[in-house]
């Protein structure tokens, strides 16, 4: 899947990784799609369930290697 923007937050601890993806997606225009990099599945977890309750969406997620990527589709400001 193609991303809009990348956000590197391997070895970032866990309230920063949820904080610094939120602030990225807020700057972020309706339709376009972050791709997050995680390493805890604590963060990932928690990033998913705040995703589901929000107008974004999660396009993708998956484990590769030691590392998990997250697609992010920004959703409509209502």
């Amino acid at each position: 899947m193609s991303s809009n923007s990348k956000l590197d937050l391997i070895g970032v601890i866990s309230p920063l990784c949820l904080l610094k993806c939120k602030s990225v997606l807020t700057g972020m225009k309706s339709g376009h799609v972050l791709e997050v990099l995680l390493q805890d599945s604590g963060v990932v977890e928690k990033l998913v369930k705040i995703i589901e309750r929000s107008q974004d969406q999660v396009m993708e997620s998956k484990m590769e290697k030691d590392l998990y990527r997250i697609c992010i589709k920004k959703g409509s400001k209502t």
